[in-house]
């Protein structure tokens, strides 16, 4: 047996496929994500609550910061990532500043070591699992990422209790997001069982966010449509 059969799948190149389906895809998710992103900095700054866990998008942050200056990705995307980084550096400031509420248990002082321990795992973590899988496309922390944003998302609606620094039309998005995403990856990589389960998970944990937050709306009164 040669040592290339004995390669796992993460080292397998990416299939050869049309690319006008993928290129679509990843247009969508480049395009949302940006709306996506203005729209949270929008709520946070009228509302003053994060309209993002705090602790996701200290992950998030962290992804790009990897991808776009430690293993650079291929230019197209590196580009979109130097629009992303600042906007998201203004959301996570505004959910560091105003995330305090969503930890009524934990201590100023913990919430701020909660912060810092946080994001330097999350720093060092993206560059590692990147030189771990040989994935310096950042498909597998990708996956990684969105999973635990999107549960992320479903506890900090329970936490709070409230629709507050929330809107359908934010949590439709990104699930047209993370839909978009799927089907680029599952074309270029259609053997990576695990991307697939994670995908699986995140589209999943998706769909609960939005019914818990319609019901939610509807709860306190108010028309789920009508807050932007």
């Amino acid at each position: 047996m040669t040592l290339a059969a004995e390669l796992p799948p993460v080292m397998d190149p990416r299939q050869h496929a049309d690319a006008l389906v993928p290129t679509v895809a990843f247009a969508i998710v480049g395009i949302c994500t940006f709306a996506v992103y203005i729209m949270m900095l929008r709520l946070e700054i009228k509302e003053k609550v994060p309209a993002i866990p705090v602790l996701a998008v200290c992950a998030n942050v962290a992804w790009e910061i990897t991808y776009a200056f430690i293993y650079p990705i291929y230019p197209q995307m590196r580009i979109t990532l130097y629009f992303w980084i600042p906007l998201n550096l203004v959301i996570l400031f505004l959910a560091v500043k105003y995330g305090r509420r969503d930890f009524p248990t934990v201590s100023g002082r913990g919430y701020g070591w909660l912060i810092a321990g946080w994001s330097l795992f999350a720093l060092t973590f993206m560059p590692l699992a990147t030189r771990e899988f040989d994935d310096r496309l950042g498909v597998y922390t990708t996956v990684f990422v969105v999973v635990f944003m999107e549960a992320m998302f479903i506890k900090m609606l329970l936490t709070r209790g409230s629709t507050a620094g929330q809107t359908m039309y934010i949590a439709i998005l990104k699930t047209v997001v993370d839909v978009s995403g799927a089907i680029g990856l599952i074309i270029f990589y259609p053997n990576r069982w695990l991307v697939h389960q994670m995908i699986a998970a995140e589209v999943v944990l998706d769909i609960v966010y939005i019914v818990l937050l319609y019901r939610r709306f509807r709860a306190e009164g108010a028309s789920p449509w009508r807050k932007i």
